[in-house]
């Protein structure tokens, strides 16, 4: 069901610098006076009687008359009365203020005591909580801020609030809604079980910041490892190939040898063990080598585990950089907003009461003033003077500290951006001058093999030596034999040299091997990477699709007034928030003062619809447009007008373009 709320009348009496004023309203009523006549004191008055606030929502402001000297005038009552129309049945508010004086004894003067509020509703007192309780039940505080200042929902709400109460209007947009309005969203279904899409936003990110880590760390480590490469030009078939020769080759003359020497058992088993020894001793030498073989592998795997850690530390002083950057840009532009508020604050310090020439003359018969009457009107203007610059240089520094504690906490994040560079620009360094040690450690690196410390070998060697030194002893061999020998001895050196060769190819198979494996896992990696670009992606056109349906949604609630949701920066980041526009312009930027009062009547004819109510509306700085869109609403137009010292009042439609200018 509806409501209509229409004031009808409303009381004043020493009201702040109102002593007795009483105001018949009408649909339309207009309110003129110059400045610090006492237009906004009007709408104070009636959210004072509602809400014991002022118009601008604060609650501890000066109700009571002052004086010349700003000081409270004592011992006169303050009262507001207002006659409310809800819904055709008229009711009286009434909140009287009235000082406490008491006389101790012992004392022939009474003492201020403090004020007390009373309270009535159709003339029958009431108590501080009914009363609250029968105001709410008319319109709750929240809701009268929006229906009756156009300037509240854009100005005095935080954006996370304005975005509730626009979210409230259409209710609530669920992912699946949005993933259903388009089929290419149809993937994120399974992605967001269990989590919303900033969460999942946050994993893709995480997720992908690794990946790119593991992957650019791979291909330095392939480089170290096709450096380590034996790259002999050595073809290894051949060698397999010549070796089944000289193992026949070498068959043949030991057969031959044990045929023309005719070596008894003894003889043969003792060549075969010296056989054999030698093989051991060529095995061990074999292993040795691949030992020191292995030093070198061991400074290529460090290489490559600093590469991966130099490649993170990159990418993390790439990432403090940019956030460097963007904290400086804001720190910046805090620090000019911060001085233009100074340079406010001193500017509108700075100004003065002056008593203007025409307050001396009647604006009627323009005969003078009584002296008395000048000295009267004059302090009240000053107190208004002086109680509208006080409230402004407030407002100011309230600005200014918010905006300079803002400073300090980006200047703070900019000190540690800074700190975090230099520690991972150190650690960087420290990083490249230990790799530099290792490649020069593996550019230096030379095969050594220590075989006299050597146990194992040395023990071998001793039988190997007492062997051949006993089947050297003279015996009488013929030519053929010492040929067959000196052949035998050509056949074992040439498989020796052989059989060295063969030992590149399984140190290459392994390391070729690894190879193959990093770069298997460096094409996993950027699949694994595009995957989750395309998951972003999917993310980014579900923020886009939901914030284009909910502005659709909300924007069509609205006839002038569009909401931007999100804003891009200039980094190519997005920042929420909730901005009023008038065809494209930002309310908070470039909107002139008429537009902006009609942005609020048009917010204000939505909500009025969406609550249900029908409030009436306190246009302050009227004169400033001179066409209204059309209101349902009643409306009290604060109009400017120099030429009226004294507030004057009428009913009805606002007077012409022409006559606001005077």
């Amino acid at each position: 069901m509806s409501k209509t709320i229409v004031l009808e009348k409303l009381t004043l009496k020493n009201f702040k610098g109102i002593k007795d004023l009483t105001i018949d309203f009408s649909n339309i009523t207009n309110i003129y006076g110059d400045n610090a006549t006492g237009k906004t004191t009007i709408f104070d008055a009636f959210t004072w009687l509602l809400f014991n606030k002022d118009s601008q929502d604060i609650s501890k402001f000066d109700v009571q008359p002052l004086d010349g000297d700003n000081k409270v005038v004592h011992r006169v009552d303050t009262e507001v009365e207002a006659v409310l129309e809800i819904n055709g049945v008229n009711m009286l508010l009434r909140k009287l203020l009235k000082e406490k004086w008491v006389k101790p004894k012992g004392k022939t003067e009474s003492e201020f005591q403090g004020a007390t509020a009373s309270y009535y509703i159709d003339d029958v007192p009431k108590k501080e909580k009914e009363y609250k309780k029968k105001i709410n039940e008319i319109i709750q505080e929240d809701i009268f801020k929006l229906l009756t200042n156009p300037m509240h929902f854009s100005t005095k709400m935080t954006w996370q609030e304005r975005k509730n109460i626009l979210m409230g209007m259409i209710g609530e947009i669920t992912d699946q809604n949005v993933i259903d309005s388009k089929g290419k969203l149809k993937p994120l279904e399974e992605l967001l079980v269990n989590k919303d899409i900033d969460e999942l936003k946050k994993s893709i990110n995480a997720s992908r910041k690794k990946l790119i880590k593991d992957k650019e760390s791979i291909p330095p480590r392939v480089d170290e490892l096709r450096k380590s490469i034996r790259k002999e030009d050595i073809d290894f078939k051949a060698l397999e190939f010549r070796k089944r020769g000289i193992v026949a080759g070498m068959k043949s003359v030991e057969e031959q040898l044990l045929d023309k020497t005719k070596l008894d058992d003894e003889l043969f088993m003792k060549k075969d063990k010296l056989y054999g020894l030698k093989s051991k001793l060529k095995d061990i030498e074999h292993e040795e080598v691949e030992k020191a073989e292995s030093g070198r592998d061991k400074i290529a795997q460090d290489i490559s585990s600093l590469n991966g850690e130099i490649a993170e530390l990159k990418f993390d002083i790439k990432s403090l950089e940019m956030e460097k950057n963007n904290n400086l840009k804001i720190a910046s532009n805090l620090e000019v907003e911060v001085k233009n508020l100074r340079d406010k604050w001193y500017e509108e310090d700075a100004k003065v009461f002056e008593l203007p020439e025409d307050a001396r003359i009647c604006p009627t018969c323009h005969r003078p003033f009584d002296e008395e009457d000048i000295e009267s009107h004059r302090q009240e203007m000053e107190g208004n003077f002086k109680q509208n610059k006080s409230k402004i240089l407030k407002s100011i520094k309230a600005q200014g500290l918010e905006k300079s504690n803002e400073l300090e906490k980006y200047k703070e994040r900019v000190l540690n951006n800074e700190t975090a560079l230099k520690n991972a620009r150190d650690s960087l360094e420290k990083l490249n001058n230990e790799k530099d040690k290792l490649q020069s450690e593996i550019d230096n690196f030379k095969v050594t093999i220590d075989l006299d410390s050597n146990m194992e070998y040395q023990e071998i060697l001793k039988q190997v030596e007492d062997l051949e030194m006993e089947l050297s002893k003279p015996v009488e061999r013929d030519t053929q034999i010492r040929e067959l020998k000196e052949r035998k001895e050509s056949i074992e050196k040439e498989l020796e040299e052989v059989n060295y060769k063969l030992g590149y190819r399984e140190m290459n198979d392994r390391t070729n091997a690894r190879i193959e494996e990093l770069l298997n896992k460096e094409k996993e990696l950027s699949q694994q990477i595009a995957n989750l670009d395309k998951k972003e992606s999917l993310c980014d056109e579900f923020i886009k699709t939901k914030v284009e349906l909910m502005e659709s949604s909300i924007n069509s609630k609205f006839k002038y007034v569009k909401f931007r949701f999100f804003k891009t920066l200039v980094n190519g980041g997005i920042e929420e928030g909730c901005e009023p526009l008038v065809d494209g312009v930002p309310f908070s930027t470039n909107l002139n003062s008429g537009a902006r009062i009609n942005a609020g009547i048009d917010i204000i004819n939505t909500l009025s619809q969406h609550y249900g109510i029908n409030a009436p509306i306190f246009i302050d700085n009227r004169e400033s447009t001179t066409k209204l869109i059309d209101v349902e609403s009643q409306v009290v137009n604060l109009v400017v007008s120099k030429s009226d010292k004294k507030l004057r009042i009428e009913n009805g439609e606002l007077v012409e373009e022409k006559q606001l200018a005077s």
